[in-house]
């Protein structure tokens, strides 16, 4: 009896290690290398979209110890992090961290030697960006902007009316009154970046912009707890067309669901969206491939020119076979030549003519 109930015990111990022993093993996970913007303090910049990039992840903050006009100690700064970091890595960068990032890309251009391995960064995120492409009020500096090879998933987040990153491209007074009133620090908020409703656009060389809309305009976020929901609707329909037509965007999307930032997985839509391109080029190669009807028309245009040529001539000589007087009067069609005798001498000629001529002929009027 009482072996039974030590084999019995044995048992029930050893289940949960052989459920234990058969678990696969979980992806490592990455460092997050968040560089902060001007003046903030360390750990900060991780903090953003609700710690959505350190759920998952172990973070490290670049304490970007830099002037708002220098990059470079930051740029180097980070250099040294990625050095010293093994594994996995995302790097993060806010405000004019994000400018960090791209510097330290544009050295990574002119010296792969220092650049990390791409299949090593599993995403390079940058928000608030001064640099970004669409709305970043330094985008138009000789030295801004992604370099032209660039192998790593990029996605830029951007609020929209950022007072930084999401500028007019044009000027007009109620996109500057807008402006006057935007803030630069709403990614700290109580943002999602995996809602289905986030706007993005993938660029031509590979990077992801996303544009998180605003619910309230700027220039009217003073009078919000003033007027009710439906004034402000009203409100809202008035001015943002008025303060949109000053913006250029890209040809965003909702990014629909599944998406899983923090973990560097982009929505499907994304994916749907090249697919989309891919067949769009195809119809547009194979309708280059095919006879352009533009041409066939001016073939057949051409041919039914040479008939009535061909009709004219053989006119001209059966007219020429026949006397006309002086006073008779020709009218000469456009692509065509025809004579028309003048009615005394269609009278005088007409026993002669044939039935085939006399349908030829048009009156003149």
């Amino acid at each position: 009896m009482k072996r039974r109930v030590r084999r019995a015990l044995a048992g029930a111990l050893a289940a949960p290690a052989t459920i234990l022993l058969v678990q696969p093993a979980s992806a490592p996970a990455a460092t997050v290398l968040a560089v902060e913007g001007t003046a903030q303090k360390r750990g900060n910049a991780q903090t953003a979209f609700n710690s959505e990039f350190c759920e998952h992840n172990t973070c490290r903050s670049i304490n970007n110890a830099r002037s708002p006009f220098d990059v470079k100690p930051g740029s180097r700064q980070l250099q040294a992090a990625v050095d010293s970091t093994g594994g996995d890595i995302v790097l993060m960068g806010y405000s004019l961290g994000a400018a960090t990032i791209y510097d330290r890309l544009r050295e990574w251009e002119k010296a792969p030697a220092q650049a990390p391995d791409p299949d090593r960064v599993v995403l390079v995120v940058t928000y608030g960006n001064p640099e970004n492409k669409y709305g970043g009020d330094d985008r138009k500096n000789y030295y801004a902007g992604l370099p032209a090879a660039q192998p790593y998933r990029h996605l830029d987040v951007t609020m929209q009316y950022d007072s930084v990153a999401d500028v007019p491209t044009r000027f007009g007074w109620y996109s500057l009154m807008n402006t006057a009133f935007a803030r630069h620090l709403a990614y700290f908020d109580d943002v999602d970046i995996n809602d289905p409703d986030n706007l993005v656009y993938r660029d031509e060389d590979g990077s992801t912009y996303m544009l998180i809309k605003a619910e309230t305009l700027p220039m009217l976020a003073w009078v919000d707890p003033w007027i009710s929901d439906e004034r402000m609707a009203e409100l809202d329909a008035k001015y943002r067309p008025l303060i949109e037509k000053d913006y250029d965007r890209p040809a965003y999307v909702p990014q629909g669901g599944g998406a899983d930032w923090g973990n560097g997985t982009p929505p499907p839509s994304l994916d749907d969206e090249e697919d989309g391109d891919e067949e769009d080029d195809d119809e547009v190669e194979s309708e280059l491939a095919e006879d352009d009807p533009d041409d066939e028309a001016a073939d057949d245009e051409a041919a039914d020119i040479e008939e009535l040529d061909a009709q004219s001539s053989e006119s001209d000589e059966d007219e020429g076979d026949s006397e006309t007087d002086d006073d008779s009067v020709l009218t000469r069609n456009s692509r065509s030549e025809h004579a028309l005798p003048d009615a005394e001498t269609a009278a005088e000629d007409g026993e002669d003519d044939s039935e085939d001529d006399a349908d030829s002929v048009t009156p003149t009027r």
